[in-house]
């Protein structure tokens, strides 16, 4: 996910991952597409400086050719930002969006949704699940760009194991909040963790590359974000399952079915009717391209 400088549109800056879902929908974290400048309001960032980055793509600053801008936001008016101000929180509120691009990121098959009957499935079994995503790497905060997002598996635990830990985290850091609508995965110790940067990566159970999105990632707790804290035994790192948000999602795809993209095709004035000039000033030439091209001021065509 990448946000244009609000001084300067050809500068886009990334912030948070990303799941494709479908060619033109993205699942992500809602707090990724509010303005974190403006806290506690709650601010949405505009879909024209949102901009997603094609699968696979590095991570740079700049305005790159794989970049696709969104043409739509979904997000809960209910959101609420995550708060360490007495009595504080343990997560966000309502913490998923579904951005829709104006075209399509990659030609991909639309990937199955985790229901409740599916993930509980899961979940009976111990299952092992993955997630991935484009965070930093160690606590040096330094950027490491890779044609591909880390990945990282973890075994799905109770919803009572889970909220074990809440409740221990809850009482060390002195906290009331936690969204229940959750569902965990164990976090083995000194092992993969996220890291800044991962906020919006999804949790997704593949089998044979058919893969089945089950949800998007919460905080952590009991794991060093980064290697920055002190590891737990009961580390666990919760998710929202996509099953609470269906109605978002649905209304994401009604738009792509209303609003369909029509790729532009090529016509008279295409690349194969453009010509090169050239152009002098003095003793400078220069070579102008398009189609009727001109010289610039000060130049004559030669």
């Amino acid at each position: 996910m990448y946000f244009a400088n609000p001084y300067n549109a050809n500068d886009l800056f990334p912030n948070c991952s990303g799941w494709l879902y479908s060619p033109r929908i993205v699942f992500t974290a809602g707090h990724c597409v509010y303005d974190p400048s403006e806290k506690p309001k709650k601010i949405l960032r505009s879909a024209s400086s949102t901009f997603v980055g094609k699968p696979g793509a590095v991570t740079s600053y700049g305005l790159p050719s794989t970049q696709v801008r969104a043409a739509k936001i979904y997000v809960y008016e209910s959101f609420e930002w995550y708060s360490t101000t007495p009595p504080g929180t343990l997560s966000y509120k309502d913490d998923f969006a579904v951005v829709v691009l104006e075209k399509p990121l990659a030609n991909v098959e639309t990937a199955g949704l985790g229901t409740k009957e599916f993930l509980d499935n899961l979940i009976s079994k111990n299952e092992f699940i993955e997630t991935s995503g484009y965070g930093y790497q160690d606590n040096n905060r330094q950027d490491k760009p890779g044609t591909e997002p880390k990945i990282a598996r973890f075994q799905l635990v109770s919803f009572e194991t889970g909220m074990k830990t809440v409740a221990e985290f809850k009482q060390k850091w002195s906290r009331t909040y936690f969204q229940e609508e959750a569902a965990f995965v164990k976090l083995p110790k000194n092992g993969a963790a996220p890291c800044d940067g991962d906020s919006g990566s999804g949790y997704f159970y593949n089998v044979n590359g058919k893969f089945t999105y089950l949800g998007v990632m919460m905080g952590l707790l009991g794991s060093p974000n980064c290697g920055l804290d002190v590891w737990t035994d009961t580390a666990v790192g919760p998710f929202r399952p996509v099953y609470f948000d269906v109605d978002l999602v649905n209304l994401a795809e009604k738009y792509v079915t209303d609003n369909p993209y029509i790729a532009k095709l090529f016509t008279s004035n295409s690349s194969s009717n453009k010509t090169t000039i050239k152009c002098t000033k003095g003793k400078i030439t220069k070579k102008v391209y398009g189609v009727n091209p001109k010289c610039p001021v000060g130049y004559a065509k030669k």
